[in-house]
């Protein structure tokens, strides 16, 4: 199975992102924010010919995209790219899990949870 994150037609990011998952009180809706810090896209050498279409979630033929994409600079050269996922159903929220779980096989990407999620005992 082909897994792969893009923001362009024609490059696969490598980089892994720091994810970021927040869900409503009534679990219908939810989001998903990516951070790559350097990403692989930045480092090629025509990257200012790129033109980044959205940030494309790839796998077993289904396909998500995000066009809420925001690239941050630091010493006037790009640095990090951010990108959030609005999810308005289940459905897409149960679609995105799917592909984390695809994802997550393929990268070897972990999950860490936050201290300040955790439920008190």
């Amino acid at each position: 199975m082909v897994v792969k994150i893009l923001f362009s037609s024609h490059y696969a990011e490598t980089s892994l992102p720091i994810i970021r998952l927040t869900k409503s009180r009534n679990g219908k809706t939810g989001t998903a924010t990516f951070l790559f810090i350097r990403p692989s896209l930045f480092q090629k050498k025509n990257f200012s010919e790129i033109l980044i279409e959205g940030m494309f979630l790839i796998w077993d033929k289904k396909r998500m995209v995000s066009y809420d994409i925001h690239l941050f600079f630091h010493e006037g050269k790009p640095f990090l790219i951010k990108t959030i996922f609005l999810f308005k159903s289940p459905k897409e929220w149960f679609s995105f899990l799917h592909f984390m779980s695809a994802y997550v096989k393929e990268t070897g990407l972990s999950f860490d949870e936050s201290e300040n999620w955790k439920k008190d005992n």
